[in-house]
Order: structure tokens, then sequence, then C-alpha cells
């Protein structure tokens, strides 16, 4: 075989191999006939494919389906969450949340403690914790600010005033990333409309309003990682309204819940849990508000998909449908048409997961690949 021949055989039992689990992970448990069938690849590559990744702990056959009447019932297949364990930070301005993320895309949550002003601190607790996790391959952070993804590298968490941090664990992998793009990570992952639109936009709203863009099937962060940050595009050229970026007149400065609510902003969920909100002025208001800003994300992209999610998740499904209308209304015309906006898939521990799944799309299956191909 010449060289160039290996190296197109090696590439497409890659691009098989990374099909097939990609599948498994969008539709488990399934049986192998239907990975023949949603994969459009051979039965007998997907039989030898799979033999070998159950040879490496990596898939379990978990039982027999009921589909088929007659003869033998085909066994179904799901990923082997004991294969991979990850440690996942969900860094916010208030609260810092830790959990633990298995192979087959599931979590167990661990704790949740105040968010200390040095990120050292942050560091020290991953440390106390991976004496307890020794099997973690992965540190995943989800990080409220703008991150080198190739490097690891913490550039500005306005909220925090960090800059320029490289995070290192020794003997770990780091992953970080900017939470908005962690939320919209999480929901190509869950949702195939949206993995397959030419563009969505996933808005985080809770201390902050920050934005993850979903472009063509991957996440488009920009050459030097600050695209999608739209909390810090100008609202009020007039504004006095200080930011955290050290702008004035910020979107976000008028539309985060701490902005507008302040920082105890809970109550503003009790008002949405009383039948005559839509009365509410301060609600009113601030959907009128907030429409203005989604609008300009709108007007700029022109996304298929806008999903709310950040402390405006699982919120009452009425205050998305105002806020849906009220921001077509505000929008270009052929843009509204084409809108959908719509909450986000989770209710909680959307970063958490954000987290996982990209660590499981970005390393995970690339390594477990590489790993079976490479014998």
């Amino acid at each position: 075989m010449s060289k160039l021949a290996k190296i197109l055989h090696e590439t497409m039992k890659e691009n098989n191999y990374s099909l097939i689990l990609r599948t498994l992970y969008h539709l488990q448990p399934i049986e192998r006939v239907r990975l023949v069938q949603q994969t459009s690849l051979s039965s007998s590559t997907v039989t030898r494919c799979i033999a070998e990744l159950i040879d490496a702990g990596f898939i379990l056959e978990v039982g027999t389906s009921e589909r088929a009447k007659l003869g033998r019932k085909p066994v179904k297949l799901k990923i082997n969450p004991e294969a991979f364990n990850v440690l996942i930070v969900d860094i916010g301005a208030f609260k810092t949340n830790y959990a633990l993320g298995f192979a087959d895309g599931t979590l167990e949550k661990l704790e949740s403690l105040n968010t200390p002003d040095s990120f050292e601190e942050i560091l020290d607790e991953v440390n106390k914790l991976l004496t307890s996790y020794k099997k973690v391959e992965v540190v995943a952070f989800s990080i409220p600010g703008m991150v080198d993804v190739k490097s690891s590298t913490i550039l500005f968490v306005p909220s925090k005033g960090w800059r320029d941090i490289k995070i290192e664990i020794e003997g770990k992998v780091v992953y970080a990333d900017n939470e908005a793009n962690l939320a919209m990570i999480s929901e190509a992952f869950e949702r195939e409309e949206i993995r397959t639109s030419k563009c969505s936009v996933f808005v985080t709203v809770r201390e902050g309003f920050g934005t993850g863009v979903w472009i063509n099937g991957s996440i488009f962060r920009g050459p030097s990682f600050t695209a999608g940050e739209f909390g810090h595009t100008t609202f009020d050229v007039h504004s006095k309204n200080p930011c955290h970026c050290g702008n004035t007149g910020c979107v976000e400065t008028y539309v985060s819940l701490s902005s507008f609510f302040g920082e105890n902003y809970s109550y503003f969920m009790s008002y949405l849990s009383e039948k005559g909100w839509r009365e509410n002025p301060e609600i009113l208001e601030y959907i009128n508000l907030l429409s203005r800003a989604l609008s300009n994300i709108v007007n700029a992209l022109n996304p298929e998909y806008l999903i709310i999610g950040g402390d405006l998740s699982g919120i009452d499904g009425e205050f998305y449908e105002m806020l849906g209308e009220f921001t077509k209304r505000y929008s270009l015309e052929h843009a509204a048409k084409i809108l959908k906006v719509m909450p986000s898939t989770f209710t909680t521990d959307t970063y958490l997961y954000g987290a996982l799944y990209a660590v499981i799309e970005e390393y995970l299956i690339p390594h477990m690949v590489r790993k079976i191909t490479k014998k």
C-alpha cells in the first residue's frame, strides 16, 4: 500500500469511528441495525467498529430491543459512563459549581461554593477535589468571560478583573471556554435542528449578558476569541452607566438581571409565578428592553434560532412567547420571518453540561478514535 493510500485508509477509518460515536451519543441506546441506517455505513463496518469499541471498554451492550417482532431481538448499545471522567467547574459571578462528568454525557453535582475574588482559590479547590477523584483525565472550566480555547488561557473576565491567566493543572488535560459558548454547544448536542442550523445564538442572561454563536455546524469564537460579546456593545452613547469592561452604556448594564432588578434579583422569578405578571409594568419594561437588545443580535446575524437561558431558564412559557413577539417586532422583516425564540433545553446546570459535551466532542471522541485506529 502506498503512503498516500495508507493515509487515506486511516482517515476513512477515523471518520467511520467518529461518525458511529457521534451517532451513539445523539441516539443512545441504539441497535446496530439502526446505526447502519443512521450512518449509511455498511453492516460489516459498523459490526467491526462496535466490536473494537466494546473491547476497548467504551461501549456497553445493555439489553435487547422490543422492536423486533420475530427472530432474535437486536441488542442495544450505549456509551460506558465509566470509560472517562471529567471534573467540571462552572464559574459564576456569585457561585462556582463543581461536578463530575462521565463518558455517556451524564454528570454528578459535587458542591456549590461562593466564587472567590482570586482564580488561584478555585484552582486550590480543584486540586483538593482531584485527590478524591483520581480517575479524572480532564478538568473543564466554564468561564464568564473571554477565553483562548487553544491555550486554555483566560483573556478577560470583566466581573472579576481577571486577565491573561493560563490554566495549568499538573497531570491533567485542561479545557476552558466562555460560558455562553458552552451553553450553545449543549443546545447543539441535544437538538438536531440546532445542530444542523446555519446560524443559532444562545443568549445567557444572569449577572451578565453573553452570547454563544453557532454558524454552519460549529461555535464561532473569532480569531482572538472575543466573538459574541454582544453584552459589551453600546446600548446608549450618552449613558454614564459604567460597565465592568471599562466602557459605559453597554447592553449588559441595562439588560442583565442584576443591572435591571438589582443583585438580589430572585424576586423577579416570583413575579413570573403570579398569574397577572403580564400586567406587571416592571416585567413589561424589562421584556421590552431585552427584546431591543435581542433584535440587535437578530439584525446582525440573522439566526434561525435564538435560545434564551442563564437565569431566564425554566420560567413561564408565555414569557418566551412575549419576548419572541417583541423581538420580531423590533427586528428586520426578513430576519423576523425565519426567527424562532425558545427557552434553553436545560433549566439548570446548562454550563456544566455544555462543558462536558464540549470535552466529549473536542477531546474524548478524537482521543478514543486515535487510540483505537493507531493500534
